[in-house]
């Protein structure tokens, strides 16, 4: 009994140690190093030259990425992410980043948080297309 105790104590300390890790990590200012694009129809399109960054500060959000990929060398695409200081929440695990919009809320989810890397990925329910953004701190 008092090892099962024990280790659910250890548990809860690590569950608890990983929530504040988000929330202490993710405030900042991140350049937007690889985006990666996924349609509809499941096919995947990246650019690894986008321009553009997001700071998380106050819990809001502000920043603007723009992108480009080739669609089947048939013709390129350059879309944009645009947040002009909208606040955010994080949920009680910190895994997914409540982006509350004017029109609509934006669920992103944490796929890497480190000190110096960040990738979250959102459905873009307008476009129909998943979009993930790998960044680095600036």
């Amino acid at each position: 009994m008092k090892l099962g105790l024990f280790i659910l104590s250890i548990f809860l300390l690590f569950s608890c140690a990983k929530s504040n890790k988000t929330a202490r990590l993710l405030p900042g200012k991140w350049h937007v190093e690889i985006v990666r694009i996924e349609d509809g129809e499941g096919f995947l399109f990246y650019d690894s030259m986008p321009q553009g960054a997001w700071e998380f500060k106050n819990s809001q959000l502000s920043g603007k990425v723009i992108y480009s990929y080739n669609y089947f060398n048939q013709y390129s695409v350059t879309d944009s992410a645009s947040f002009a200081t909208v606040n955010y929440l994080l949920d009680t695990k910190n895994e997914v980043i409540s982006i509350i919009r004017d029109t609509d809320t934006l669920r992103a989810k944490i796929i890497m948080l480190t000190k110096k890397s960040l990738t979250f990925e959102y459905y873009d329910q307008l476009a129909y297309r998943l979009k993930r953004f790998t960044c680095i701190r600036e």
